[in-house]
């Protein structure tokens, strides 16, 4: 499955054995400019905020396992999207509803990752800011200014507590996670 953000506002899930479209979930009010599946570190966190049911653990030889998240293909996924209207969207890919709205930059939404922990995620935006969003709440938990020109690009260090960021003003800087 691939997800796509487009410029007719709307975010669109695609089976990539066959090419077709398998969902068009719409509510933005502008452009898309970004949208990625979340990783299921982040589901429990995602499905308590939207008010879904929590997914049973699964049974291994009669007992619960560790997992707290199905893991099968039929297992709910969600996608997040970031738009120029200002906001991001969590959406359940299963049933194509909007589950939540993330509202807080003052400008174009243009990146977003999830912190490996799955409770927090980190936005960047033409506003010149980053957020912190808490995925329990789904309130912006910190602002902080990134740049003196937008800040296109976020993404975290797969081995360093460092999350980066890149703005259009060639500029990539790195940032202390605690």
């Amino acid at each position: 499955m691939l997800c796509t953000a487009s410029n007719d506002q709307s975010v669109r899930l695609w089976d990539l054995a066959t090419g077709e479209c398998k969902g068009d979930m719409r509510g933005h009010e502008n452009v898309v400019e970004v949208a990625k599946f979340v990783p299921p570190v982040a589901h429990p966190f995602l499905r308590r905020l939207a008010g879904l049911p929590p997914v049973p653990a699964a049974k291994t030889n009669g007992t619960a396992s560790d997992s707290t998240e199905d893991t099968t293909a039929s297992a709910s996924y969600f996608v997040i999207s970031g738009s120029r209207d200002k906001s991001l969207r969590l959406w359940d890919c299963a049933s194509q509803q909007l589950l939540h709205t993330f509202k807080g930059h003052d400008d174009w939404v243009r990146d977003f990752v999830v912190h490996p922990s799955g409770k927090t995620m980190i936005t960047v935006s033409d506003d010149k800011t980053m957020r912190i969003w808490d995925l329990v709440t789904g309130r912006c938990s910190k602002t902080i200014e990134a740049s003196e020109h937008f800040t296109s690009c976020i993404d975290f260090s797969p081995v360093n507590p460092l999350v980066a960021t890149g703005s259009v003003d060639t500029q990539v800087k790195l940032w202390e996670c605690r």
